[in-house]
């Protein structure tokens, strides 16, 4: 029975360490719950979207990527050019802007013709895939 009780109390001592060493990396209390400002900023963020209006207008995917065919940087710009190309690929609500917005693209004097000739593989590329003349 001796030796029970002094099992136990390596048990008991052990859950004490690791209990005090836990204490500084916890960031709640004891009993793990959240402090009263912290509710009252979850109630009002909460209030605050339930009376918020509904947008209705959004921002097509393409426009962020678009304004990157101003940058002069080769690679910045073939990826712009290949990101535009994939959206009006797999999406073609959005395809004939694309198109047109990769021709004003193409018009651009500081092209260089090996950038041209990107610009046209991916726009007949994507006219192929969606049946545009």
């Amino acid at each position: 029975m001796p030796q029970l009780t002094k099992q136990f109390a390596i048990i008991e001592k052990l859950k004490s360490l690791v209990k005090k060493s836990t204490r500084p990396f916890r960031r709640r209390g004891e009993n793990m719950a959240i402090s009263e400002d912290i509710a009252r900023k979850i109630q009002k963020n909460s209030y605050d979207q339930s009376h918020a209006k509904v947008k209705d207008a959004v921002t097509p995917p393409y426009k962020s990527i678009a304004e990157q065919l101003q940058v002069e940087d080769e690679q910045i710009f073939r990826g712009a050019i290949f990101n535009l190309a994939n959206i009006a690929l797999t999406t073609e609500k959005y395809a004939r802007e694309i198109i047109v917005v990769m021709e004003k693209a193409l018009e651009q004097e500081q092209r260089t013709p090996d950038q041209q000739e990107y610009i046209k593989n991916r726009i007949a590329a994507v006219k192929a895939a969606h049946g545009y003349k």
